[in-house]
């Protein structure tokens, strides 16, 4: 009776270390799975209404953005122009430089880029208002020193991995009853 215990209570843990992992894996993989080159924040915002001294558009994302040669920002014109940026990728931040709006209107940004995680492709556009007498945007600030790209959902993956190994071992490592000698 007391090895179907054991085998019992063996097969439990063993079952709840299969499903730590399961849930381990959906927390670690569910929060990036649509989000591919999802972007944070950008200066101008979608839909605001901007003026001054206009002649980029920086975009930061949640994941770093890999240096490719199709990556692209378009800027359309309120007259249906479309011009290319000069781009420039770091890390979770791309952006387009052109020449400083004049025109009142509406703008475009139609951006493409390769998304460093997973390497997908990815395009997304929003609109803005240019009105010379609206103050400026309000430019994203620099990025720290030293920054992370984000790669904790992998460190957790592995040390969660490794516990399991050790423990699926542990509970399943052939053991023999010691013999006492008399």
């Amino acid at each position: 009776m007391r090895v179907r215990t054991q085998r019992a209570v063996a097969i439990v843990v063993a079952l709840a270390i299969v499903m730590a992992i399961l849930f381990s894996l959906l927390a670690v993989f569910s929060s990036g799975v649509d989000a591919h080159a999802e972007i944070r924040r950008s200066a101008p915002r979608p839909s605001q209404v901007v003026g001054g001294r206009v002649d980029r558009v920086e975009l930061e994302f949640r994941e770093s953005i890999r240096p490719h040669e199709a990556n692209h920002i378009v800027l359309q014109y309120p007259d249906g122009t479309r011009r290319s940026a000069a781009l420039f990728v770091d890390g979770p931040r791309a952006g387009g430089r052109f020449a400083p709006l004049t025109e009142p209107g509406d703008y475009t940004v139609e951006w493409g880029l390769v998304d460093d995680s997973d390497g997908d492709w990815t395009t997304e556009q929003f609109a803005f208002t240019y009105d010379p007498a609206a103050p400026p945007p309000e430019w994203l600030p620099e990025p720290p020193a030293g920054r992370s790209s984000g790669s904790g959902g992998t460190v957790v993956l592995v040390v969660v991995f490794a516990v399991a190994a050790v423990m699926a071992g542990w509970l399943f490592w052939p053991r023999r009853k010691r013999l006492r000698r008399a």
